[in-house]
């Protein structure tokens, strides 16, 4: 299944985000650090999933996207990298005030593999535009 149009993905986003948020609820309401783990694989999962079904103008729906493609342009790859690194480092700061866990440390792991991801594809991304013109 390959989601094309703007309001497929918005749907599918807000599915996603629904679901984090009731989950999320759910795993501290039972203040559960197992849980948070959980979750937060499940998120990153699903991201990376969700990467995989998405198609950009001019993207084959057809062909497997590459690993590396997080999105279909260098921008938003690009602020999204920086949306999840400036997330890690702001958990990296309230882990070095005293709110440090386990769990707290998995989603730093999380986010800085989200920001990796989304790095790469910003420059690859990058390099085929700069290749194109």
């Amino acid at each position: 299944m390959r989601f094309t149009t703007p309001g497929r993905k918005a749907a599918v986003i807000a599915v996603l985000v629904a679901v984090n948020l009731l989950l999320a609820l759910l795993v501290d309401a039972l203040h559960s650090q197992a849980g948070s783990i959980v979750l937060t694989v499940l998120q990153l999962a699903a991201w990376y999933l969700v990467s995989r079904m998405f198609r950009g103008p001019g993207e084959s729906v057809r062909a497997a996207r590459p690993w590396w493609r997080m999105t279909n342009r260098p921008l938003l790859s690009g602020v999204l990298a920086v949306v999840y690194g400036v997330l890690a480092l702001v958990n990296v700061g309230f882990s070095f005030a005293g709110y440090g866990s386990l769990s707290g440390t998995v989603s730093i792991l999380a986010e800085l593999v989200l920001a990796g991801l989304f790095t790469v594809s910003f420059r690859r991304l990058s390099s085929l535009a700069r290749a194109a013109a």
